[in-house]
């Protein structure tokens, strides 16, 4: 049987991290760690989990850091994972099958990419073209991550397939704040320094067209996204009661 290494590079990830590992935790073998300095919970959550092997690296970028985990997976496959995504429990099926063909290089899944609240998405369709990528593939010494933000996989063989699998989005469910640093640090790594500086947090997504995410959530995050919602709905958070209709600029409303 081919062995999968799972691979995370995380900072300040404790929210998520621990229904992300859960959610594929018995489809893979090892689950690489690479911590870029959390000053959160993120190392101790790590640390709970049996498979994982945790290392630290202050690279400043992260083609360089999505690199030292295939650096230290020693699985054949790669199953490339961030901090805030859950998988469904299909994936314990479905992962032996992918990964016995002998014909494939690498797999795709699909994602919905949750915005503002756990009942909205930006996705129109369950299979929408945008939101599909390279989630598994062949370890071999040419595969290999490049551009500092948004990391492109090159050096995989042509074979491309759709796994069929889906995963949930949640890094923009989270503080729109936080969501702002995030997107300042990706201007310093692009070379393009306070390009969002001049936003406003506050309405940092109100252009972001919505439409209703009418899924379950993921088994393994489903009780924390009930118990989350409710708080936030009484903290006084908008867009937590799935809605009557699909919000969206060009579309007119009653």
């Amino acid at each position: 049987m081919p062995t999968v290494s799972a691979s995370y590079m995380v900072k300040n990830e404790g929210e998520y991290l621990p229904f992300s590992i859960r959610s594929i935790y018995d489809a893979v073998d090892e689950i690489i760690v690479v911590d870029n300095g959390s000053t959160d919970d993120t190392v101790k959550i790590a640390r709970q989990f049996d498979k994982v092997r945790l290392y630290s690296s202050d690279a400043g970028d992260f083609s360089t850091l999505r690199n030292l985990t295939l650096d230290y997976a020693t699985g054949d496959w790669i199953l490339v994972m961030c901090a805030d995504e859950v998988f469904y429990q299909d994936i314990n099926s479905v992962l032996p099958d992918l990964v016995r063909n002998q014909g494939v290089d690498a797999y795709l899944c699909w994602y919905y990419h949750l915005m503002r609240s756990y009942y909205y998405m930006q996705n129109r369709l369950d299979q929408d073209p945008e939101y599909q990528r390279i989630f598994l593939f062949r370890k071999t010494p040419e595969a290999h991550y490049v551009r500092p933000v948004h990391q492109h996989l090159t050096g995989i063989g042509p074979q491309i397939v759709d796994s069929g699998l889906h995963y949930v989005h949640y890094g923009y469910v989270k503080d729109t704040h936080a969501i702002h640093e995030r997107w300042k640090l990706y201007a310093r790594l692009e070379g393009t320094p306070g390009l969002f500086d001049c936003l406003d947090p506050e309405h940092l997504l109100d252009d972001r067209p919505l439409y209703p995410f009418t899924g379950e959530h993921p088994e393994a995050i489903r009780a924390y996204v009930e118990t989350r919602a409710q708080e936030m709905a009484l903290q006084g958070y908008k867009l937590f009661k799935k809605p009557p209709q699909i919000i969206d600029p060009e579309v007119e409303t009653p």
